[in-house]
């Protein structure tokens, strides 16, 4: 019997790699069979076992109040007023729950259209939002002036809710007369 001729390698190739698929598919099954984060398949309660669900409610009611962290950002501004002719510059301190987050300056903020949209960057904190409970917002802002010497109340004020989805309106920061002013601040909170 003549001897066979060796097959070249390319011929061989598609066994080669189905084998290779096959073997990744089983070794994933195995995995996702033997991992410890799943939960286990429902089981019927018999009446030694009803003590230990009551307990462990408790447990899953706090597992789910646990705050979750957050990344706050501010996205954009729109000025209604800046507060004076031409334009105008402005600090803002951002607080919640009466507990400060951070302060930013805005230079040059402009209430005629098609300027009255400023993008800061890099403006935000992380803060932790507890689930079902709203946390209340405080922006306040001081318009910049080579006079003021000392800081004293807020210019302008505005304040929101920050729901525990992490939910926020735009809020409107005015001072008591609106063309002193007024500015609409755009947030966004992000799950880190």
């Amino acid at each position: 019997m003549p001897d066979q001729e060796k097959k070249p390698l390319l011929h061989v190739l598609p066994a080669i790699l189905t084998g290779a698929a096959a073997l990744i598919a089983s070794l994933t099954a195995v995995y996702v069979n033997t991992r410890g984060d799943r939960q286990a398949a429902p089981q019927q309660v018999s009446a030694s076992s009803a003590p230990q669900v009551v307990a462990s409610a408790p447990a899953l009611a706090a597992a789910a109040s646990v705050p979750r962290t957050a990344h706050l950002r501010l996205d954009r501004i729109a000025v209604q007023h800046d507060g004076s002719m031409g334009t105008t510059d402005w600090r803002f301190a951002v607080e919640l729950d009466d507990q400060p987050l951070f302060v930013f300056q805005q230079d040059g903020l402009d209430d005629t259209g098609g300027r009255n949209v400023v993008l800061p960057k890099d403006v935000g904190s992380n803060v932790d939002i507890a689930p079902g409970k709203p946390a209340r917002l405080v922006v306040k802002a001081w318009r910049g002036s080579r006079l003021r010497l000392v800081e004293g109340e807020p210019d302008a004020q505005g304040e929101g809710m920050l729901a525990g989805t992490g939910a926020l309106a735009p809020l409107a920061v005015a001072a008591t007369k609106p063309e002193k002013g007024a500015f609409v601040l755009y947030f966004s909170a992000a799950s880190e």
